[in-house]
């Protein structure tokens, strides 16, 4: 798996005003992976917790209750299991996703595999995204 590249700070400006899931969700999120570093293992929280990974991360992450997952433009995840209420993605996932409340793709955001999300889907103009996604059971 390969990082996206560089993001220039106009960039990122303008991706930031096209977001759709609210920032405030992020406010305090804490990196739990920071940029150059490597995670391998199994994560999980049971209370409201917001993380934000800008390294490599490989395993499961779990967060319950009103939680959000920031992965940041440089980061590379390879998830057996990756659960949220929000997940925000610039950066490069693979594995299986489920986001409960809102899942929004960056336009650099690289997507594979199996994706669920249960309220809200918001793709931006660039981001790619590959595999078996299932939306909300809706009559």
């Amino acid at each position: 798996m390969t990082t996206n590249p560089t993001i220039t700070a106009s960039a990122s400006a303008a991706i930031a005003a096209m977001r759709t899931v609210d920032a405030k969700s992020f406010e305090s999120a804490t990196t739990v992976v920071p940029h150059g570093a490597v995670m391998d293992g199994t994560m999980s929280a049971t209370e409201n917790l917001a993380v934000r990974i800008d390294g490599e991360f490989k395993g499961t992450l779990a967060l319950l209750k009103e939680s959000a997952i920031h992965i940041g433009p440089n980061a590379v995840l390879d998830c057996k299991s990756l659960q949220a209420d929000i997940i925000y993605i610039q950066g490069t996932f693979k594995g299986e996703l489920v986001a409960r409340k809102a899942l929004e793709l960056a336009p650099t955001a690289r997507v594979s595999g199996t994706i669920r999300y249960e309220d809200r889907l918001d793709v931006h103009c660039g981001a790619r995204l590959s595999g078996s996604i299932e939306g909300p059971q809706r009559d």
